[in-house]
């Protein structure tokens, strides 16, 4: 029944089935409020990972990226240092082509990774591939030979250069999901044996029966809260935003929540009531849900934020400290390129530089 204002509905709480008069509860009875309990943990988790990823991006954006840019600028004018050079008769043939060796491969990566088209120029002058071609071909690779991880120097660079760490894990993991998932795809493509059809059709008629479970909340709900029927003004806005919730959760197949919002918005709700084929089905729901959940939580670990995650956030004492640790060694990078570009100004100190490198 309608809450009114004076009443406001119960806090957000997690469904558990309580006995009226009984200590004891049946065995299907305690599954139920372990999977509840269970699933209220996970999502917390989740809200947890997902806060501090948001968090990170934020200071990301306020405390590095003004640094990042900084380090970009003082690697674009190292990519002119070295061309200038290139262009002196004081250098033999091969030390020219380590130069153009590494004006290449630091103007690749700006452009790249740090938006910087004004490097074009330098690239193309002296790569084998202008930068356009390659990204071309870097498409065709993939679209021949799909099962095959693409490994390039641009992905080695990836792994050496931390300047843009953000840009660089999402680039680098977008590749490894998109491997698994043609490996994926690529096991799908095996027959099936009748054995694991007919294994299928019985988890599609426990799944059809699951959906009516949900639903049947579902409509108990919307009976309850539609705020077609209401006539008072007050409690008809109470009952849309209360239906957005109803509706949201629904949409979003959270039976979890769907159980929770029941539990809040209506007086009489009595889950000890249900019947043991009823219950049966609510716990094979709410453990779909648990792996959906621990799969969300996995891909904190593997999925998309992974690097972004295990290099920035954590708790609020562990995000301090990486964001410290990491001004540090681009301060200290900063610094670095910043002494090059004016020794670099000398060509003997070029020379040095290059005998440096293998």
């Amino acid at each position: 029944m309608y809450m009114s204002q004076s009443h406001p509905p119960a806090l957000s709480r997690t469904p558990q089935i309580i006995v009226p008069g009984k200590s004891e509860l049946s065995t299907l009875q305690h599954a139920f409020n372990e999977k509840t309990l269970q699933i209220e943990k996970l999502k917390r988790e989740i809200a947890a990972r997902k806060e501090s990823i948001a968090v990170a991006q934020q200071r990301f954006e306020k405390e590095l990226q003004p640094v990042i840019q900084q380090v970009a600028a003082q690697r674009a004018e190292t990519v002119k240092l070295l061309d200038a050079a290139y262009a002196l008769p004081f250098f033999k043939r091969q030390e020219k082509e380590k130069l153009a060796a590494l004006i290449v491969g630091i103007s690749r990566e700006l452009i790249a990774k740090h938006n910087r088209p004004d490097m074009l120029e330098y690239h193309d002058r002296y790569a084998e591939i202008p930068f356009a071609e390659g990204l071309n071909y870097t498409d065709d690779y993939f679209e021949t030979q799909p099962d095959e991880p693409f490994e390039s120097t641009f992905a080695a660079e990836a792994e050496v250069a931390d300047a843009d760490p953000f840009e660089d894990y999402q680039a680098q993991l977008d590749r490894e999901a998109e491997q698994r998932e043609r490996e994926k795809q690529n096991r799908q493509k095996n027959r099936k044996t009748k054995a694991q059809l007919a294994k299928e059709a019985q988890a599609k008629a426990e799944l059809n029966n699951i959906s009516k479970a949900s639903r049947r909340v579902y409509t108990e709900l919307a009976k309850q809260l539609h705020p077609d029927t209401e006539q008072d003004e007050t409690a008809r806005v109470w009952k849309e935003e209360a239906m957005k919730k109803v509706t949201l959760a629904y949409h979003h197949d959270d039976f979890f929540e769907l159980l929770r919002l029941q539990m809040e918005f209506l007086q009489e709700q009595s889950l000890h009531k249900l019947p043991e084929n009823q219950l049966t089905y609510y716990i094979q729901i709410l453990t779909d849900q648990i792996n959906d959940l621990k799969d969300e939580l996995n891909n904190f670990s593997f999925g998309h934020n992974a690097g972004f995650y295990e290099q920035f956030c954590g708790s609020p004492k562990q995000m301090n400290q990486k964001f410290k640790q990491a001004k540090e060694d681009l301060g200290y990078e900063l610094q670095h390129l910043k002494l090059n570009v004016r020794t670099l100004q000398d060509p003997q100190e070029v020379r040095n530089m290059l005998k440096e490198l293998r």
